[in-house]
């Protein structure tokens, strides 16, 4: 990915000033440029590795310094630890339901595009004569796709991602979401 040392050593021999200069690649001066080729490639490769680290999802020696910094346990495997990372830092700010998809992805153990953002309509909200209801949101994971997923965590990053005025929540059934003014049965989710 980097440049060769002896990409670097021509590079060094072609800086010397204008003048006779022994450019044997047995000579001094070859092997002086060659010497400090390796350390070039060296560096080279590490400011590789350093962009590479700045990304969190391509992070292997920073990532626990990235799960200080964002207050996040250091458990699970490499990939679930970076995928927590990822999913603290998309939660920061943003609010759109492709944010609540990228976020909530990895914890519930599908791809984002998997990922089911309902959303309650104002026709929803009259039919029901609930006007809070339009800020009512649902996250749908199919429990039939494979994964484990970890429900809780979840739905503790969607309290943390929605604003004061919404409310989230991270189901696996959308048989039973809320009923109608007119039943005798519980207006809110089951157990709610």
């Amino acid at each position: 990915m980097g440049i060769a040392a002896d990409a670097f050593a021509r590079m060094l021999l072609q800086l010397l000033p204008p003048g006779r200069w022994n450019r044997d690649p047995e000579g001094v001066i070859a092997s002086a440029a060659l010497a400090s080729a390796d350390e070039l490639e060296r560096l080279d490769a590490r400011s590789h590795d350093l962009i590479r680290e700045s990304i969190p999802s391509t992070t292997d020696e920073l990532l626990e310094e990235w799960e200080s910094l964002l207050d996040i346990a250091a458990e699970g495997t490499e990939d679930e630890r970076r995928a927590r990372v990822v999913a603290r830092i998309v939660a920061r700010g943003r609010v759109r339901p492709v944010d609540f998809q990228q976020a909530l992805a990895p914890l519930l153990a599908q791809d984002p595009g998997d990922v089911v953002v309902m959303e309650r309509t104002r026709a929803f909200a009259i039919s029901i004569a609930d006007d809070q209801e339009i800020y009512r949101f649902f996250i749908y994971r199919d429990p039939l796709e494979p994964g484990t997923a970890d429900i809780a965590a979840a739905q503790a990053l969607l309290d943390d991602m929605a604003h004061s005025h919404t409310k989230g929540h991270v189901i696996e059934s959308i048989d039973f979401l809320c009923d109608d003014p007119l039943s005798l049965c519980d207006r809110d989710l089951l157990g709610a």
